[in-house]
């Protein structure tokens, strides 16, 4: 592979055709993708600290574990609170550690970092992302090894926030939507516990308008025969941005940014986040993964983008 292309502090462009992606270091996230300049992605700044998880990974857990509270192999673990209300650990720590550069070419890249045990979750773990940049869209891998002697909880997701058109004057309540998910979990204060068959008001399995419907996680995904499941949104100047996802991956969070500020972009954008479990998995197991010492957990999902006139 040649020299890395940087961008900002530890910063790396990737470019394929008319695609570019702007990967970090920290926390080996995606800052930004555009397709011929326009942006498929709500990202943000380079000066910016990255805000609301944008492109970032959440590992080893993704969403909320209410209170920090949680028990495995009957001990009691307590991890820091990063959300003070209601007080929730959220989105795992891996978002803002600084990953070392393994290899990079101009379409791809491949980082690497040690997690290191904290009070909380005293394992540590071996994360390695891999994104690379084609000319048919953008795949991103992710590698975790349980680097403990016991066996550790597990738990993964990423973070792609869609943007809705170029600015962030333009809504997703004018967008169309397709979640491939027959179940839908609700709950109360963004922890979803309960599952339930999907009814008329958050059936989304067919192209549906938006509006002002506040969308939840999804899960009993419909996948095609190589296991991929496709979660698909059509903004109002009718670009069409596809995120699929593997069997690792079986759970949909899809999130209209209902709660960022009015700068950020409040309802500006559509977070479709594929999620190994579900909100909570360490306390409720529902998705949860156990890696045994040495044992490796690997996933893959990506973005498709298509032109309003069908040209990828």
């Amino acid at each position: 592979m040649g020299d890395p292309i940087l961008h900002g502090a530890g910063e790396h462009i990737l470019v394929a055709g008319e695609h570019e992606a702007i990967v970090t270091e920290s926390g080996a996230g995606l800052r930004s993708y555009t397709l011929d300049a326009v942006p498929v992605l709500a990202g943000y700044p380079p000066e910016a600290v990255c805000p609301s998880g944008r492109g970032q990974w959440l590992v080893p857990w993704p969403n909320r574990i209410p209170g920090g509270r949680y028990s495995f192999d009957g001990a009691e673990y307590v991890l820091p609170v990063q959300e003070p209300e209601p007080g929730h650990a959220i989105h795992g720590y891996a978002r803002y550690l600084p990953f070392q550069v393994l290899a990079v070419d101009a379409a791809s890249i491949e980082l690497g970092a040690v997690l290191p045990a904290r009070p909380g979750y005293p394992w540590d773990l071996q994360m390695l992302v891999s994104w690379t940049l084609a000319e048919t869209g953008l795949t991103a891998t992710l590698r975790v090894r349980n680097l403990s002697g016991t066996d550790a909880p597990f738990g993964a997701g990423a973070h792609p926030y869609l943007a809705a058109g170029v600015s962030t004057t333009e809504l997703i309540d004018a967008g169309w939507l397709t979640i491939p998910a027959d179940t839908r979990l609700t709950g109360t204060d963004g922890v979803l516990k309960d599952r339930k068959a999907v009814d008329a008001d958050d059936d989304f399995r067919q192209s549906r308008h938006i509006g002002t419907h506040s969308l939840g996680l999804y899960t009993d995904l419909a996948r095609d025969s190589a296991g991929i499941a496709r979660t698909s949104f059509i903004r109002e100047d009718g670009w069409q941005v596809q995120v699929w996802q593997d069997e690792a991956y079986p759970f949909v969070l899809a999130y209209g940014a209902d709660h960022v500020s009015d700068a950020e972009g409040r309802r500006a954008s559509v977070a479709l986040e594929p999620m190994t479990c579900a909100v909570d998995a360490f306390n409720t197991g529902d998705g949860l993964l156990r890696l045994a010492p040495g044992e490796e957990f690997s996933g893959t999902w990506g973005i498709t983008v298509h032109h309003p006139e069908g040209q990828a």
